[in-house]
């Protein structure tokens, strides 16, 4: 598919990153908005529990392709221990600051938290390298093909200019 995951990825934690800044200053004590933000916060749980394990099986082949030992077994092991993470610091971080304040006044102080790291996550997933293998090698082969485009001939000229 001409669809690349970070391109589906981002969206959806920026998605989660705007429904924690409506939980912290819109919602108040509105149900319905309530509601609709609580559905709206699952957006980057989809992203982040489909999208990175492809992710990681592209890298792979990435490598497997280069010639590297990989070990896919134990990268989605460590994913899935890297996908919960964020859930166990906002419960953390909401714990620590309660400790200061009372629930009412801590719950904002960690949607805004989340909306933080959420707009951070997104703008990284836009910055991943997640072109399939296949055409980075095409890539590779065409440049190869044409002599005019190589590394070797470029850096002869660069040799001959610089004599």
């Amino acid at each position: 598919t001409p669809l690349r995951p970070r391109t589906v990825y981002a969206p959806c934690i920026y998605v989660g990153a705007i429904v924690s800044i409506l939980a912290a200053f819109v919602v108040g004590h509105s149900g319905m908005l309530a509601i609709f933000c609580m559905t709206l916060s699952i957006m980057p749980e989809t992203g982040s529990f489909a999208i990175p394990f492809g992710l990681v099986a592209t890298l792979n082949k990435h490598a497997e392709l280069e010639g590297k030992q990989v070990s896919t077994a134990l990268q989605m092991a460590l994913l899935n221990c890297c996908v919960t993470i964020g859930q166990q610091i906002c419960t953390t971080t909401l714990a620590a600051i309660e400790s200061g304040m009372s629930l009412e006044a801590a719950l904002p102080c960690v949607f805004m938290l989340a909306a933080a790291a959420q707009a951070l996550g997104g703008t990284g997933a836009l910055f991943l390298n997640d072109k399939a293998p296949e055409e980075e090698r095409s890539k590779e082969i065409a440049v190869d093909a044409c002599p005019s485009m190589s590394r070797e001939n470029s850096e002869q000229s660069s040799v001959v200019d610089a004599a």
